[in-house]
């Protein structure tokens, strides 16, 4: 998923914050986020089901980056 994708989802969950909308993403190697917005101070709630850890990002931009390296791990170069 490109990062424009992730904050163009993120930025739904923030103009709709009162509607409880819950968004899904989904790593390939099977982790899965839940994302809300908090209805009273619009920070978003990430979840990670796999650990049952959460975070609360206050801005559109952190948030993205945080799902887009989740979503996207760096693969450590080898040098041959």
């Amino acid at each position: 998923m490109k990062l424009e994708s992730i904050r163009t989802f993120l930025s739904t969950l923030l103009e709709y914050r009162g509607v409880r909308i819950t968004q899904t993403f989904n790593s390939d190697d099977g982790k899965t986020l839940i994302v809300q917005c908090e209805p009273n101070s619009g920070g978003l709630i990430i979840r990670d089901m796999a650990i049952g850890m959460s975070w609360e990002y206050t801005t559109l931009d952190e948030a993205t980056q945080f799902i887009d390296s989740y979503l996207h791990p760096e693969t450590p170069k080898v040098n041959a």
